[in-house]
């Protein structure tokens, strides 16, 4: 991730960052910019949605990818995980701008350029405003870290199998199915 920049930025002024390509998020009202993803953490990302997706076709979710979310507005924390599963009570199409609150389960594909104490806290932080479970992918040792609102955590290998935990009751997938690149 990138080095911190302005501090107090506001929501509006978030919103009127160019769009140039380059990734933003705020944390804590710090705004942090990130290079975008590589086509690896891509292919990754989408193994999950696609696996995700057949799941939840007939279920009462939604996977989203790559959107925005106003975990807390003071201090300002907009968080953007790589993919985030909503309950379809939760997401409205009609919405515009972020979604207020945290996802019921965000998952993040980590990249060569992340810095593991922002990941950390960018994972603090989705269980302190309501995520329920959090999915960390490591693709270059084929690892998912399961991360509990509870404050539990599981590393699985590619030879395991991740759970769909509370979040998603039934689903199952290989590890190693995540990291066919």
């Amino acid at each position: 991730m990138g080095a911190p920049a302005a501090l107090g930025i506001t929501l509006e002024e978030f919103e009127r960052l160019p769009g140039d390509g380059v990734q933003h998020e705020i944390s804590a009202g710090r705004l942090i910019t990130m290079p975008p993803p590589h086509f690896s953490h891509a292919k990754v990302a989408l193994s999950v949605l696609k696996a995700l997706l057949r799941y939840l076709a007939a279920e009462h979710w939604e996977v989203i990818p790559e959107a925005g979310y106003v975990l807390c507005s003071d201090p300002l924390t907009v968080r953007q995980p790589d993919l985030s599963v909503l309950s379809k009570k939760r997401f409205d199409t009609t919405k515009r701008g972020y979604c207020t609150g945290a996802p019921e389960l965000a998952i993040e594909v980590i990249s060569p350029s992340d810095d593991e104490d922002e990941i950390k806290l960018k994972i603090a932080q989705y269980l302190q405003y309501g995520t329920i479970e959090v999915w960390v992918l490591y693709p270059t040792t084929r690892q998912v870290q399961v991360f509990r609102a509870d404050g539990g955590s599981t590393v699985l290998n590619a030879s395991d199998t991740l759970d769909g935990g509370p979040v998603l009751p039934g689903f199952s997938i290989a590890v190693s199915d995540l990291f066919t690149v």
